[in-house]
């Protein structure tokens, strides 16, 4: 006698983690979505600076124990360009336009949030 592949009770349990997993990829984007106004810059926790989005510059953060992270802010997009930590994940995140994205730079202690005005 052949044995069924898959019971009622296993499609039932994929589709309950299919809608879990679509709940949680909707919630996301809608979360993300909202027209950013500001990065906001912290090292050590601390915030340092708050920029405009709308203003393209270019500024060096000073971390602690003396290390740098080059930020660029440019047509609304905020990025490392450069950094002095060993690992430079910081400068492989990419570049971050939408609320609530941030870059991280665990070695100099900076962070670079985008933030919306609500």
């Amino acid at each position: 006698m052949k044995q069924k592949l898959l019971k009622k009770q296993d499609l039932i349990l994929i589709a309950v983690i299919l809608g879990a997993a679509i709940l949680l990829f909707l919630g996301t984007k809608l979360m993300h979505n909202t027209p950013a106004k500001i990065v906001e810059i912290s090292v050590d926790g601390k915030i340092a600076e708050t920029l405009d989005l709308a203003n393209d510059q270019e500024l060096t953060i000073n971390g602690v124990s003396g290390g740098t992270n080059h930020l660029i802010i440019k047509d609304g997009e905020v990025w490392v360009s450069e950094a002095t930590c060993p690992d430079k994940i910081c400068v492989h995140q990419g570049k971050i336009h939408l609320d609530g994205e941030i870059i991280v730079c665990l070695p100099n202690k900076m962070t670079a949030q985008i933030k919306s005005l609500k």
